[in-house]
Formats: C-alpha cells, sequence, structure tokens
C-alpha cells in the first residue's frame, strides 16, 4: 500500500540510518493500475478524476544500480478540461495523497479515449 506522509513542523536531521521510503516504485504502482485517482486542488473541478493506464520502467531495466530505478506512469482524464501542467495531489480510496508533476500528453485519440497524462520518476 502507498502511503504518503505529510511533513509539518520541524523536519528531523536524515542521518545514515535514516531512509526516506521509496513510494514511487513499478512494484507500489502496478497494483493501482485501472484505478481512479481526485485531484484535490482549487483551480480543479472536485469531478475530475484520471484513471491510471499503465506504469512501468523506462530503462527496461537497464539503470545504474546507484540510482533508483525510473519509473513513468501514464494516465487518462476526461477529454475536456485539461489539466494543465504542474504538481499536484492525487488521491485515491485507500492509497492516502500522493504528491506528483503531472504533464498532458499529446493524444491523437482524446475524444474516444480521454487526455492523456504523464509522470515521470527519475
Amino acid at each position: 500500500m502507498i502511503q504518503h506522509h505529510c511533513i509539518s513542523g520541524k523536519i528531523p536531521a536524515v542521518t545514515e540510518t535514516t531512509a526516506v521510503p521509496d513510494i514511487f516504485t513499478l512494484e507500489n504502482w502496478t497494483p493501482w493500475i485501472g484505478k481512479e485517482f481526485s485531484v484535490p486542488h482549487p483551480n480543479v473541478a472536485a469531478d475530475f478524476k484520471l484513471r491510471l493506464t499503465q506504469a512501468y520502467d523506462p530503462s527496461k531495466g537497464a539503470s545504474h544500480p546507484k540510482f533508483r530505478k525510473p519509473l513513468t506512469l501514464l494516465f487518462r482524464g476526461p477529454s475536456d478540461p485539461i489539466l494543465v501542467e504542474g504538481f499536484y495531489e492525487i488521491e485515491a480510496d485507500g492509497m492516502g495523497v500522493v504528491g506528483m508533476h503531472i504533464t498532458p500528453t499529446l493524444t491523437p485519440d482524446r475524444e474516444e479515449n480521454g487526455m492523456a497524462y504523464h509522470v515521470a520518476f527519475n
């Protein structure tokens, strides 16, 4: 299960034993494929939803072992309105709130299948 931990107040000191959990992994996101996410933002309609359509490692396993594995998430949303590129928090039942930079993608089949969006974690 993916959980977002909100930091408020003082930020604890980072030590060698302190590790921030990496929630942006293929293993964490694959079970969410097909699920809908709301985008609680003052400039986004309350009924606006994004559906996760794909999660994959764009490096195809060729990433450097000292760095995190990259992750790309693909979403579909309504054909109109289009979500403007930017940082948003998304949430789904059972997941909590997760922040990410969402980018609209050229979508030739937008009218039939909704607007496409992608998120890249490198």
